[in-house]
């Protein structure tokens, strides 16, 4: 669970309750580590398959910008 990319079938129940308890604890996923911040976006795999599926309905920052930069072609 804390390598960048994890192979998400190899997670266990039990793995995801104790890396939730782990970030809640040292405010990784936030922004500037802050207590209340919100949740830092990042565009990695991780992310997306295991970090914004433990808090669903916390705050994001970035998310905007980050789907707009797939909807802006240069």
């Amino acid at each position: 669970m804390t390598r960048k990319n994890v192979n998400r079938k190899l997670i266990t129940t039990d793995d995801l309750k104790k890396y939730k308890k782990l970030l809640v604890l040292t405010n990784a996923h936030l922004t500037d580590y802050q207590p209340g911040g919100d949740i830092q976006v990042t565009r990695g795999p991780k992310f997306h398959d295991v970090i914004l599926h433990l808090f669903p309905q916390t705050r994001r920052r970035g998310i905007e910008s980050a789907l707009r930069r797939k909807w802006v072609k240069y």
